[in-house]
């Protein structure tokens, strides 16, 4: 199975290759060999948002890898470690199907930001329809004795406020929605 798969501004292309006995990835035509893995998976809805969980352990040149994969209807979320990364996956038909009708990967859709991780709402920097560019401030979080600006990851129009100023949040809770 053939994935491209967008971090950010980056764009990569995923082939898993399972075989009767082994199982094998290529990174932009890169091959991985993966020496052992071990999937789990399972579903758990969080403010009436279902989610899908997998966690994947594997080996490779005998070091252990941990990775944690949420999915919701508007985006993957990969925990690698300690660092959290929204992703876009799309199967390669897919994507080639949307790049000839002059589409982007994900675009078209409704996107949500959510909370990477528990905290308390401390500010709103935006309101209903207004207009934001990638990189503007929409809300300012405090986590772990810290604050933490959330920003736009794409330009768009604010749809709705899912959160209020002083509101408890968890972790992958849905906040703002773009159009």
């Amino acid at each position: 199975m053939i994935y491209k798969v967008k971090v950010g501004e980056k764009n990569y292309k995923i082939e898993l290759i399972m075989e009767s006995n082994s199982f094998n990835i290529k990174l932009n035509n890169k091959a991985i060999k993966i020496d052992n893995y071990q999937i789990r998976a399972g579903r758990h809805e969080i403010s009436s948002t279902e989610r899908t969980w997998q966690f994947v352990t594997f080996l490779k040149d005998n070091q252990p890898y941990e990775i944690e994969l949420l999915k919701d209807d508007t985006a993957y979320y990969c925990w690698l470690g300690s660092r959290l990364a929204q992703c876009e996956v799309v199967d390669e038909k897919t994507a080639r199907y949307a790049k000839i009708m002059g589409d982007s990967i994900g675009s078209g859709k409704a996107r949500v930001l959510s909370a990477p991780m528990p905290g308390m709402v401390v500010g709103i920097e935006v309101n209903v329809g207004q207009n934001v560019k990638k990189g503007d401030g929409l809300l300012i979080v405090e986590a772990m004795k810290m604050e933490n600006e959330l920003k736009a990851t794409h330009s768009g129009t604010i749809k709705e406020i899912k959160v209020k100023a002083g509101q408890s949040i968890e972790k992958n809770q849905p906040l703002v929605v773009f159009e």
